[in-house]
């Protein structure tokens, strides 16, 4: 019998007394891992199958703007220092 991976990825979790995860979280989670370790986000596009880089900022787009705010309050507290 064909499983498709969404199957044996809820089995895997099952075993290993995980909750409910989906697969798409965890890409979620990889993306956003990439963007806040400082991946530049044209680099992030590869790795999660998109086409485009457009198709990535505009899905993580809330994702880089606080990286962008958080960079501007420790360059802020830079300058002031």
């Amino acid at each position: 019998m064909f499983k498709c991976f969404s199957g044996i990825f809820k089995e895997i979790c099952k075993r290993a007394n995980l909750p409910r995860l989906l697969p798409h979280a965890l890409r979620y989670t990889h993306a956003v891992h990439l963007l806040k370790a400082g991946v530049d986000i044209k680099n992030v596009p590869d790795r999660l199958g998109h086409a485009r880089i457009k198709v990535t900022a505009d899905t993580y787009l809330h994702v880089t703007k606080k990286i962008e705010d958080d960079a501007l309050t420790l360059y802020e507290k830079y300058i002031r220092n």
